[in-house]
């Protein structure tokens, strides 16, 4: 069984904006974890870092400003990308009829079921937290 977390949440906000909350490390951090670095460019390096759980290591894939974007991320603190297990996070932006955005993400790779689980309760709380901030403006 292939662990894949899906998840879909619809904004007010249009592509572009949405884009920005996803894609400018001084964004991220305002939605997820403490500290974010992201160079957009496919094969670009980035980190995010949470106080209480470690300093997460990253690598760009694939860049289509404003409408894709996915990264894949280490599973475990302080490993990096080539050396441990890793997940593809992607983001599919959809501009709706009304100007506004539907965004889907996707995470996949899951080898233990704990990170899985962790991940997906973890996406449910900052994604609530990027609709939030997307509502303000």
């Amino acid at each position: 069984m292939a662990l894949t977390i899906e998840r879909r949440l619809e904004s007010v906000a249009p592509p572009e904006r949405v884009w920005q909350a996803l894609a400018d490390p001084n964004e991220i951090v305002q939605w997820f974890g403490d500290r974010a670095e992201l160079d957009l460019r496919p094969g670009g390096p980035g980190s995010f870092s949470w106080d209480g759980h470690g300093d997460f290591a990253a690598r760009v894939e694939v860049v289509e400003p404003p409408y894709r974007l996915s990264w894949r991320w280490a599973q475990k603190p302080g490993t990096a990308i080539e050396e441990g297990v890793s997940t593809l996070v992607e983001w599919v932006l959809t501009r709706r009829a009304d100007g506004g955005t539907i965004l889907e993400l996707t995470e996949s790779g899951f080898v233990e079921e704990e990170h899985y689980k962790g991940n997906a309760t973890g996406w449910a709380a900052e994604l609530g937290e990027l609709k939030a901030l997307l509502e303000l403006g």
